[in-house]
């Protein structure tokens, strides 16, 4: 139990697992979704998606009991990830689009403390509703209360997590909600609280404020648009004083888990920024896949392209094109070696004086002191995506390892292989 600020032996020791002890930090991925919301992307076979996190190697994974019993053999050994059990079960997120949307907000018990101990549990995660009616948020206080004195017998931490919801929720008090809440499981004995980002770093550092030192591990939500999103907030919440990150469809839904777990991972634990992290988890030549059916024709990729490599916003100069095939129908054209790195360099052959050749990332690079601006790279490129300005061809060099049309594509239509 808690004396004088300090925790017991027992939930020193499974708190180190969660939080790495170098640094109090966590990274940390929910795979709890089939609990609340069934059989959605990324849980449909949750064994194999584990392992692909797993590979990561984030610091804890948060499971219900059942896949916690069904799934432990791959916790097993020194170096796997920590388990977190969800304690409790709510509808609360079945929204319209589920075959069975909830008419009131309902949760059960799942788990009792001694249950999560059984399953090799190192911590606990229960949810703490405010927004809704005093009787409602009363008794969500009394269950948490409850818990707490539980897990302090049992030297089992628990990580509360407050989310702000119901008819007395607005835009305008959420980020107060959320707040207030924090303190409250504070004060009720949270040894880590899981709270949602607030959507800025000076409103966020009051949250952490409000914590009064107890963890601060932010939750991730509906999945972001990019990548990049994501980890701008990671990074973001780091800054206001965020202990790690809870992560769940950013990343049991990305085409690579293992590569955005790593990617999560060095900025929580090695400081890096986001375009570092981007960089450190695409290894080797770099591949682009195209969705065509995606593509909104919204030239957010052109933008990025031309603001990553001129500091401008003349599409002009953008190192892809966006072409409407028939109205409405867009087509996003790249260059052809960063979807197979095995095509024929077209633009590199036609270069009579050796001033075009790959980079270590699979781009293209361009020597402009050789170059004599005869065009031919231009006239050779088969889908006429090389734009020539100011006597010099513009080619795609993958921005040093970070394409930016992908990690700017807000539909998904430009994807890099392995994020």
């Amino acid at each position: 139990m808690r004396v004088h600020g300090m925790i017991s032996p027992g939930k020193e020791l499974r708190l180190s697992k969660i939080l790495n002890p170098e640094d109090g930090k966590g990274v940390i991925v929910a795979a709890d979704h089939g609990f609340m919301l069934g059989s959605i992307k990324g849980v449909y076979n949750l064994e194999e998606t584990l392992k692909k996190v797993i590979n990561g190697k984030p610091d804890a994974v948060l499971l219900s009991p059942g896949q916690a019993s069904r799934l432990s053999h791959l916790f097993l050994g020194k170096d796997a990830p920590a388990i977190l059990i969800r304690a409790d079960w709510t509808n609360a997120f079945r929204t319209k689009k589920y075959a069975l949307p909830s008419r009131k907000i309902v949760r059960a018990l799942a788990a009792s403390a001694e249950e999560a101990l059984a399953l090799g549990a190192s911590g606990i995660v229960l949810y703490f509703f405010i927004g809704c009616s005093d009787k409602s948020e009363a008794s969500n206080f009394e269950l948490l209360a409850s818990y707490a004195q539980e897990c302090n017998r049992l030297g089992l931490p628990l990580i509360i997590e407050p989310i702000p919801l119901g008819e007395r929720v607005t835009g305008a008090n959420y980020a107060d909600l959320i707040k207030v809440s924090v303190r409250m499981a504070v004060e009720v004995g949270a040894d880590a609280i899981k709270a949602p980002y607030t959507g800025d770093v000076e409103s966020f550092r009051k949250v952490v404020d409000a914590a009064g030192g107890v963890p601060i591990l932010i939750l991730g939500g509906a999945k972001a648009g990019t990548v990049r999103d994501a980890l701008e907030v990671v990074a973001e919440a780091l800054e206001a004083g965020a202990q790690g990150v809870v992560y769940g469809r950013q990343v049991i839904q990305a085409e690579d888990p293992s590569a955005f777990v790593r990617s999560v991972r060095a900025i929580v634990h090695e400081g890096k920024t986001v375009d570092e992290a981007l960089g450190s988890s695409l290894k080797g030549h770099i591949r682009l896949r195209v969705k065509p059916e995606l593509c909104t024709g919204c030239l957010l990729c052109q933008l990025a392209c031309v603001f990553r490599h001129e500091g401008g916003f003349s599409i002009t100069n953008s190192r892809l094109k966006i072409k409407e095939e028939n109205i409405g129908f867009f087509n996003p054209s790249l260059c052809l070696l960063l979807s197979d790195p095995a095509h024929k360099p077209y633009c590199i052959e036609a270069c009579e004086v050796g001033a075009i050749s790959m980079n270590e990332m699979g781009g293209l690079q361009l020597n402009k002191d050789v170059c004599v601006g005869c065009r031919k790279c231009v006239d050779a490129c088969p889908i006429g995506i090389v734009a020539f300005v100011e006597g010099k061809p513009l080619l795609c060099d993958v921005c040093g390892g970070v394409p930016e049309c992908a990690l700017w594509c807000p539909q998904g239509a430009i994807r890099i292989e392995g994020l």
